[in-house]
């Protein structure tokens, strides 16, 4: 039996189990093998992930994390712009660094592909990086452009509460950004684009506008 929602996603709800464990549970028809995997191959590494203590179907039963977004705890200016930047930087520096699983492609690296400060909790322990469905063998510029463009998207959004917040955030992650954001740039566009599950048409039609705003902070 579930606990009470803890929090809503876009494609998940978590519930509470008891102290140390919640349950991470996809609305969609989902198979969580391979995330799960990859989270336990990033954990054995030093990575810091959510422990994984089952998965199956659409259910994972995860580490219990207590600490805010890192986006609510710039909000809340627990956490400052430039800080907040550097712990992107250096989360995106430290996955790249990870060994990929055996069998991937050769030269790859382990690319989260959703890497933003919603999905960055701020614990006691540090940052912990959570939502590891789109996790694959990939370049890590594609990664980098994906985080840019995701908070350009944020920036560029009118009437968005955060997106003042967002340009600034954009800019000072641009300075310490590991390898080229813009390398890839067309890539991460069409990319973004299949991603009509989670996006709204709104969203859709602000990611050309976002990655003009990319090239142009990162000019």
């Amino acid at each position: 039996m579930t606990g009470p929602l803890l929090a809503a996603g876009r494609e998940a709800d978590v519930y509470a189990l008891d102290e140390r464990r919640v349950l991470r549970r996809y609305r969609r028809d989902a198979d969580v093998t391979g995330e799960a995997d990859a989270m336990r191959h990033l954990a054995g590494l030093g990575y810091p992930v959510p422990a994984v203590y089952e998965a199956a179907g659409r259910d994972m039963v995860l580490e219990r994390l207590d600490g805010p977004t890192m986006a609510e705890a710039v909000t809340s200016t627990a956490l400052g712009l430039a800080e907040a930047a550097a712990h992107l930087a250096d989360l995106l520096r430290r996955l790249h660094d990870v060994p990929p699983w055996p069998g991937a492609p050769a030269g790859s690296r382990i690319v989260h592909l959703d890497l933003h400060p919603l999905n960055v909790l701020m614990t006691a322990r540090g940052p912990v990086v959570i939502d590891w469905c789109n996790a694959r063998p990939g370049e890590p510029d594609l990664d980098t452009g994906l985080t840019a463009l995701i908070l350009a998207q944020v920036a560029v959004e009118r009437g968005h509460e955060w997106s003042a917040a967002a340009e600034e955030l954009l800019v000072a992650f641009l300075r310490v950004a590991p390898g080229d954001p813009v390398r890839l740039l067309d890539e991460v566009v069409r990319f973004r684009r299949w991603q009509l599950d989670t996006l709204t048409p709104a969203e859709i039609g602000l990611i050309d506008t976002a990655a003009e705003k990319v090239r142009a902070c990162a000019r």
